[in-house]
């Protein structure tokens, strides 16, 4: 198909040639593969892989009307000549079955043609660094003129598919259950990486439990709660039963790379997680008896720990992870079993310095000027202590984890 072919530069097979002389072995199927029978006869497999279900759904550019896959089953067009993007991707949890949709548009002459793509294939997840990467099977294209109503649909040769893919560098995705949900990534186009920025289609699209995710199973002993459907593993430190890791359930943000952080929350999304009765938000009073169980002295006139005490460090890294923070003093020892993860804070735009040094969890309560207040363990060159301050939320909000607690 000319028309396809031509179409091709604009979505990706430059970035295909630079992909697979890069990642030449990457693009061999390593697992499970897929195998089609285009209309040509032509048989062909594609690799596939279970898709984190943060990503699961139905994904359009975020400056689309819409998802183009509507305008697929109403028959109707999207798109523009240009630069702007018109794409919609249908992400699948077992990586089979996913749909692509692009459209484009071109002159030849005093004809005005509008190309639709819907191609379907499978997906590949790879960590290290992480990637999704879409293997085309089969498609259909559409084209509408202004010389006729209507469009004219035909398939798109094999030979064809098997040289398309698109691939999504370091992919995050948003899990709010009261707001839109985002999905940032870079794609990759010749040598380039284009930043791209998804909306999620919300109905009918509800992200499936993904029995590989962390916390999907209850941990073999020990005591832990449920929330939702995972469950977190929890330890009694005085009279105060906690969960030893953060909350990871949807609602907010997540380091892909550091899945121990768990789930970063916009403070007014933390009251929407339903938990089990008994557990709570801790409050102030919650962080500062955890503080005293350990033999911590917290100064109320400083509103701190002393950070440059030895015996003082010594006794907040009881608090902290063994692994994770980045000075090796070897005072994180996580001798309490509250096991506090370095993981800072999230905004949607920007990236704060922080993470391997400050961990930072919500409270239940506010200060003075009605800034929520958050619970810190913070490292520093020389100094490590704890402290509470009001975090401004602003427009752009900070996303911090969460734990729960309950009283014994």
């Amino acid at each position: 198909m000319k028309m396809f072919k031509s179409m091709l530069p604009t979505l990706l097979l430059g970035a295909l040639a630079a992909f697979s002389s890069c990642e030449k072995e990457d693009t061999k199927p390593t697992g499970p593969t897929d195998p089609t029978v285009p209309t040509d006869g032509e048989v062909f497999e594609t690799p596939f892989t279970s898709i984190p279900a943060k990503f699961v759904g139905t994904w359009y550019i975020d400056d689309n009307q819409g998802p183009l896959s509507a305008n697929w089953d109403e028959g109707t067009f999207q798109g523009a000549q240009g630069f702007r993007e018109f794409r919609t991707i249908v992400m699948t949890a077992d990586g089979k079955n996913a749909v692509e949709y692009t459209s484009d548009v071109t002159n030849v002459g005093d004809e005005v043609k509008q190309y639709m793509y819907k191609i379907t294939g499978t997906l590949e997840h790879k960590t290290n660094p992480t990637s999704i990467t879409f293997h085309a099977k089969s498609g259909k294209k559409r084209v509408f003129s202004n010389k006729y109503s209507g469009f004219r649909e035909s398939d798109i040769i094999s030979s064809e598919m098997k040289a398309y893919h698109t691939v999504f560098l370091n992919p995050e995705a948003s899990t709010y259950t009261s707001s839109q949900n985002i999905m940032t990534a870079k794609r990759l186009d010749g040598g380039m990486q284009i930043s791209v920025k998804f909306k999620k289609l919300e109905g009918g699209t509800n992200v499936p439990n993904n029995p590989g995710e962390l916390y999907s199973q209850p941990p073999s002993s020990g005591t832990y709660v449920q929330i939702g459907d995972k469950y977190y593993p929890s330890v009694t430190i005085g009279n105060l039963e906690w969960m030893s890791v953060n909350y990871a359930g949807p609602g907010g943000l997540s380091d892909a790379d550091n899945p121990e952080y768990g789930t970063f929350l916009k403070y007014q999304d933390v009251a929407a997680i339903q938990v089990p009765t008994g557990w709570r938000v801790p409050t102030r009073e919650d962080y500062l008896a955890l503080l005293t169980s350990q033999g911590i002295v917290y100064n109320e006139i400083w509103e701190t720990t002393d950070g440059s005490d030895i015996q003082s460090k010594r006794l907040l890294g009881q608090l902290m992870s063994a692994k994770g923070w980045l000075k090796q003093d070897g005072y994180a020892n996580n001798k309490s079993g509250f096991n506090a993860v370095p993981g800072n804070l999230l905004v949607t735009n920007g990236n704060p310095n922080g993470k391997g040094t400050n961990c930072l969890l919500w409270t239940a309560n506010t200060d003075a000027q009605d800034n929520p207040i958050v619970f810190k363990i913070i490292q520093l060159p020389s100094d490590t202590y704890s402290s509470f301050s009001g975090q401004p939320v602003g427009f752009n909000p900070p996303h911090i984890p969460v734990r729960f607690v309950k009283n014994k």
